[in-house]
């Protein structure tokens, strides 16, 4: 009995262990005053709409990010510029993107966070 209550007690350890830390989830957040989008895509991927989505496309030498929120607003930008580049490709379904972009259509700023806080897909 005594080993049992033991084994109980070190799985609820190991289970609370597991749930420890700090998580953020982001859906899709677009401020046309501020000109930029940013969102958790692991977040976004498990929400239940079909309507939000957030990401990049990198086509080599030039890439497009876009991003859609709730309310169905789309934005995008473009870029060819080689450090957003390189901020892009390390862009995968657990990160989280925040890019900015002109009247022209055209990136002003593309960062991407992957840090363990960020929701998983």
């Amino acid at each position: 009995m005594k080993k049992t209550i033991l084994g109980a007690i070190a799985i609820l350890g190991m289970t609370a262990a597991a749930q420890a830390g700090f998580h953020t989830g982001q859906q899709v957040v677009i401020s046309d005053p501020g000109m930029f989008a940013n969102g958790d895509l692991g977040y976004v991927h498990n929400t239940p709409d079909l309507i939000q989505y957030i990401g990049c496309t990198s086509y080599g030498s030039s890439a497009q990010c876009m991003a859609r929120n709730l309310a169905g607003v789309f934005r995008s930008c473009s870029t060819a510029n080689p450090a957003m580049l390189a901020s892009i490709h390390p862009l995968n379904g657990d990160s989280h993107l925040y890019f900015g972009w002109n009247a022209a259509g055209q990136c002003t700023f593309v960062n991407v966070r992957n840090a363990s806080y960020t929701e998983e897909k």
